[in-house]
């Protein structure tokens, strides 16, 4: 049977086309034009970045990205009228609750993406339930029904086109690596895929216990490069850009092979996510359990506070 990870991961595509058709409050366009920052930690920073970035394409060079615990804890430039965008899946986790607490205070308009249902309230202006709770620990829908909704304020029709265009190719992709426990997976990525290499190598952590080290195409080709040899398995997802080519014929030399994921950046995320699934059934692991099956592991999550 499918886990409820492989089931999260088929649900996104119907998800983000019902996002696209939701109506825009009114409160959207009123701060369009403001400075804007992201803040979110985990998967809601890698969805911060891209965020950030996707603000910067569509809307306005003023768009900024801040992990929750920097945020909380050293000053912030974000002051009186300016939008602060929290995202945080269940809206109790401390350090994104502590980043509204403190821009609230600042005099920023603060606006929450969170679960449907979530009891966040405290020093929110206003609040998006972007999907109903995940069920498992790799999270993906909140992800992508965020970044749906995000979309959905930058409001642009070459944005939401290529967003549809992804959801109709969940499927595409080259085939998955073979990954064994000790594999060392690289992934790379530049802009907004360098945010989708940080991502699934968070999910290939979470899910498969698996050495996931991810860098920017630049931040590999300056120093990470080294370590690359042949106990690696490279993912990198490509662009356009000519300087992968540099990254392609420095591997070939040193006989490391490199798998290229190509499409849109979404595209590449659906596919990163699936190759956690397929890493999982290779290693006979449940994405589900986030490890809980030891019990030295479960006793530590019980005992977390996030």
């Amino acid at each position: 049977m499918p886990s409820r990870y492989e089931k999260n991961i088929a649900l996104q595509p119907g998800k983000i086309a019902a996002i696209l058709k939701e109506p825009r409050p009114a409160w959207m366009d009123e701060l369009k034009n403001r400075p804007i920052y992201f803040v979110g930690v985990g998967t809601s920073f890698h969805l911060a970045q891209i965020a950030k970035m996707l603000w910067r394409r569509h809307v306005s060079l003023k768009a900024h990205a801040a992990h929750s615990f920097d945020f909380a804890r050293i000053p912030q430039p974000a002051g009186k009228g300016d939008v602060v965008v929290l995202l945080s899946h269940r809206g109790t986790k401390s350090y994104t609750v502590e980043s509204a607490d403190a821009a609230h205070k600042a005099g920023a308009v603060t606006v929450g993406i969170t679960s449907v249902g979530s009891p966040w309230k405290d020093s929110l202006d206003h609040k998006i339930e972007a999907c109903e709770v995940e069920d498992t620990g790799a999270f993906t829908k909140s992800m992508t029904a965020t970044l749906a909704w995000i979309a959905r304020w930058i409001d642009s029709r070459k944005l939401d086109k290529e967003l549809l265009d992804a959801c109709a190719g969940l499927e595409k992709g080259p085939a998955f690596p073979k990954v064994g426990p000790d594999t060392d997976v690289i992934l790379l990525g530049d802009l907004e895929r360098e945010w989708i290499a940080r991502e699934i190598s968070l999910k290939l952590m979470e899910a498969a216990y698996l050495r996931a080290r991810p860098f920017g195409l630049e931040e590999f080709l300056h120093g990470p490069r080294i370590s690359a040899d042949a106990k690696s398995s490279v993912v990198a997802f490509v662009s356009e850009e000519p300087r992968w080519q540099t990254v392609r014929d420095f591997l070939k030399t040193v006989e490391v092979p490199l798998l290229e994921v190509k499409g849109s950046w979404l595209e590449q995320l659906f596919w990163g996510q699936r190759f956690t699934a397929d890493a999982c059934r290779q290693l006979s692991l449940d994405p589900d359990s986030i490890r809980t099956q030891d019990p030295r592991y479960k006793k530590a999550r019980e005992a977390l506070s996030l």
